[in-house]
């Protein structure tokens, strides 16, 4: 089990001012941070739909890995090819890094993207993150249909 440490605030991409954009550092079952591992999460609006990623990461140093990664794309866009030419469609998951043999796969759901919560939601069962005192795992944009 892993708890946020601090208090998830979504700001603005530097690079992008569309992009919203927040990370925490995690802690074990002791409340001790967990070294070189972190939560990262994104939120990109687009003209075919929102595009949110959640993901666990290795950092050390310079270098930074994905460990588990959410990707929640609407079902007709096309978020990225991976090696063997397979093209990725809609929400998908990836286990590990693309340099280290990383498994992809597409996730099946009922969960319609005005539901952003819910993502987290499913993030956070399948990466076993809680939160802890102030740092809650919250969506960039809530659950409003009309925000």
């Amino acid at each position: 089990m892993k708890f946020l440490n601090d208090e998830l605030i979504w700001t603005e991409k530097p690079s992008r001012s569309t992009y919203l954009q927040a990370s925490s550092a995690l802690l074990d079952a002791q409340k001790q941070a967990i070294p070189y591992l972190s939560f990262k999460g994104e939120y990109r609006p687009g003209k075919h739909g929102d595009q949110m990623s959640y993901g666990l990461m290795y950092r050390h140093g310079r270098e930074s890995r994905r460990v588990f990664m959410l990707e929640v794309y609407p079902d007709h866009v096309r978020s990225h090819i991976e090696p063997d030419r397979t093209e990725m469609f809609g929400p998908h998951i990836h286990l590990g890094d693309e340099r280290l043999e990383q498994v992809t796969r597409e996730v099946i759901t009922q969960i319609g993207m005005a539901t952003a919560q819910k993502w987290v939601e499913r993030f956070r069962r399948h990466a076993r993150i809680k939160d802890y005192l102030n740092a809650k795992l919250l969506s960039p944009v809530g659950d409003d249909l009309f925000r």
